[in-house]
C-alpha cells in the first residue's frame, strides 16, 4: 500500500502537468502584439511675452510721509494789550500772505511818534536859529574887520604926526586903544562863529537822533498789527483777545503751504542709482535733483503730484534701518492729477479728491533715474523662483539666469550687455513641466 501511494503521489502530478501542456499546445500560445513606431516628441505650447527695451531709465518706488515745508511762529515784537484778534487766527483756518491776525493797542506808540515828530521839528527850528546867528555873525565879523583896518590906519597916521610933534602922545595912545578894542571885537565875533558852528553840529546830531528814534517809534507802531508772512494754515493759537503780551511772546504758528515736502528713506543701492543718474552734486553731502512723482491712493483712484528729490535730511544713514532719509519737494501741492482704477486720466477731479497734499499723508514716491547702460525688461512672472529665465529662441528653450538690475511696476530690468538676452527673444510666462535646455516650444493659441 505504501508503494502504491508513493507511485500515485509522483505520477499523478506529472500526468496533470502533461495534460496541461498538451492542452496549451493544442489551443495555441500567446499572440505577439504588433510593433508600433515611436512618434517624435511634440513641441510644448507655452505663453510668451516679448522683451522690451527700457530706454527711459528706471523708476524707484518707495514709501513716504508728507511733512510741512516749514512752520513759522509769530511772536509779539512789542509789548501791549491785545486789542483785536481776527477769526483767521483760529486753528485750522487757511490764511493768505498779508492777512491781519492780531492788533496790539497802538496808543502808546502813536504818542511816541507824535512826541518825536515834535522833537524833530524843534531840532530843525533850533538849527534855523543858529543859521540866522551865523549869518548875523558873518555880517558883524565883516564890519569888525573893516573897523580894525580903519583903526590900524589911524594908528599909523597918528604915529607919523606924533614924530612931527603935530599930535600929542595921548591922542596916539587913544588910537592904539581903539585898535585894540576893534581887534578884540573881531576876536569875540570869530569865537562866536566857532561856538555857533559847534552848536549847529550838535543840533544836527540831535535832529538825526530824533529822526532815528522817530523811525523806531514808527516801526514799533507798525508792529502793533501782526500779519501772516506766508500762505498757510494756522496749526497753533496761543493768545486770546484782551490778553497782555510781552515782547517775544509766541502768538500763533502757521504751516507754510506754498510748497510741501515728502520724507522718505532710500537704501544705499537706490541712493547709488540716484547719484549715478545725475551729475553736478554740490559737495560731499550734495544730492542730485531727481524727478519724482508723489502718489496717493484713495479707494480705487490714484492721485499724482510732480516733485523733485531735493536733498537729504541729516548727515548720514539711520543706524537701525541703514537707510538714508531724503526729502522730496513738491512745489505746487494743490496741482494734482487723478487716475481711475485702469490708469486713465480723469478729465476733472472727483468730489472726494484731496485738494492738496496734507500733513501726515502716507504716500508712494516714484523717482525716475537715468542710467547709462541699455536695459531690457521682462514681466515679473516670467522669472522663476530659482532666478531662471525661460527664453524661447528659434522655437527652442534656452535657460538663462541673468542678474536683475532693477524691479518696479511688475517688470524686472536686466543689463543688456550682461544678461545674455537678445532683443528678438520672447520669455516664457507659463509653467513648463520638466523643462530642459533645447526642448521644442511653440506659441500657445490664445
Amino acid at each position: 500500500m505504501k508503494v502504491l501511494k508513493t507511485i500515485i503521489g509522483w505520477v499523478l502530478p506529472l500526468a496533470i502537468l502533461g495534460a496541461a501542456v498538451s492542452g496549451f499546445v493544442t489551443l495555441g500560445g500567446p499572440k505577439v502584439p504588433p510593433r508600433k513606431d515611436k512618434e517624435p516628441p511634440r513641441a510644448v505650447p507655452v505663453r510668451t511675452s516679448p522683451i522690451e527695451r527700457q530706454a527711459t531709465g528706471i523708476d524707484l518706488e518707495v514709501d513716504g510721509v508728507v511733512v510741512p515745508l516749514r512752520e513759522v511762529t509769530l511772536a509779539a515784537e512789542v509789548p501791549g494789550h491785545v486789542l483785536r484778534k481776527t477769526e483767521a487766527c483760529n486753528e485750522g483756518h487757511v490764511v493768505t500772505k498779508g492777512t491781519v491776525l492780531f492788533e496790539i493797542d497802538p496808543r502808546d506808540f502813536e504818542l511816541d511818534v507824535d512826541r518825536l515828530e515834535k522833537e524833530r521839528v524843534q531840532a530843525g527850528l533850533a538849527i534855523e536859529e543858529v543859521d540866522e546867528e551865523l549869518v548875523q555873525n558873518a555880517s558883524s565879523t565883516d564890519l569888525a574887520r573893516r573897523q580894525v583896518e580903519l583903526a590900524r590906519r589911524e594908528v599909523a597916521r597918528l604915529g607919523g604926526l606924533k614924530a612931527g610933534k603935530i599930535v600929542t602922545e595921548s591922542e596916539h595912545d587913544r588910537s592904539l586903544r581903539d585898535e585894540l578894542t576893534a581887534a578884540n571885537s573881531l576876536s569875540v565875533l570869530e569865537g562866536q562863529k566857532r561856538v555857533l558852528s559847534k552848536r549847529r553840529t550838535r543840533l544836527l546830531e540831535a535832529q538825526s537822533l530824533a529822526e532815528t528814534m522817530l523811525e523806531k517809534a514808527k516801526l514799533d507802531l507798525s508792529r502793533t498789527k501782526i500779519s501772516s508772512p506766508v500762505d498757510g494754515i494756522v496749526v497753533e493759537d496761543n493768545v486770546e483777545q484782551d490778553s497782555f503780551v510781552a515782547k517775544g511772546a509766541p502768538l500763533v504758528t502757521i504751516e507754510d503751504t506754498s510748497a510741501t515736502e515728502v520724507k522718505t528713506s532710500l537704501r544705499m543701492d537706490e541712493v547709488a542709482r540716484a547719484w549715478a543718474g545725475r551729475n553736478g552734486t554740490d559737495g560731499a553731502h550734495g544730492f542730485p535733483e531727481v524727478p519724482a512723482k508723489v502718489v496717493f491712493v484713495l479707494g480705487d483712484r490714484r492721485y499724482e503730484w510732480d516733485g523733485v528729490l531735493s536733498r537729504q535730511e541729516g548727515r548720514g544713514l539711520d543706524e537701525k534701518t541703514r537707510t538714508l532719509s531724503c526729502l522730496v519737494r513738491v512745489p505746487e501741492p494743490t496741482k494734482l492729477r487723478a487716475f481711475d482704477r485702469y490708469g486713465a486720466v480723469l478729465p476733472s477731479l472727483p468730489p472726494e479728491a484731496p485738494r492738496s497734499l496734507l500733513r501726515g499723508m502716507f504716500v508712494e514716491v516714484w523717482l525716475h533715474v537715468d542710467v547709462e547702460q541699455p536695459l531690457l525688461s521682462v514681466p515679473q512672472e516670467s522669472v522663476r523662483p530659482t532666478g531662471d529665465l525661460f527664453v524661447m529662441r528659434d522655437g527652442r528653450l534656452t535657460i538663462l539666469r541673468p542678474r536683475p538690475f532693477h524691479a518696479a511696476s511688475g517688470r524686472i530690468a536686466f543689463d543688456e550687455q550682461e544678461s545674455g538676452l537678445l532683443s528678438g527673444d520672447r520669455v516664457v510666462v507659463s509653467q513648463i513641466s520638466n523643462p530642459r535646455e533645447g526642448m521644442e516650444l511653440t506659441e500657445a493659441a490664445k
